[in-house]
């Protein structure tokens, strides 16, 4: 349960900081730009395409780090030598 957390936790990181960059340099390089109803209308639109697309990406970037971690930590285990009865 509790490596379950850690990678929920590490999906909405990524999220929350892929979606801050995006919604910073957005802010800054098209909003002045803009009429108000322009910056309302790209706001929805990117409620509709943007916020999904980092969701999927957070998602899928969590599963593959989940999946290296699982490979590189079993390549990495040694066997434990087993006594012998002499």
């Amino acid at each position: 349960m509790k490596t379950f957390l850690v990678y929920t936790f590490l999906a909405f990181l990524n999220f929350v900081i892929n979606f801050a960059i995006y919604n910073y340099s957005f802010n800054n390089q098209a909003t002045p730009f803009l009429h108000e109803e322009q910056r309302v209308d790209s706001a929805l639109l990117m409620l509709k395409t943007t916020l999904p697309a980092y969701i999927i990406s957070s998602i899928f970037l969590t599963v593959l780090f989940y999946l290296v971690a699982n490979e590189y930590s079993r390549a990495n285990r040694t066997p434990i030598p087993r006594e012998t009865g002499q």
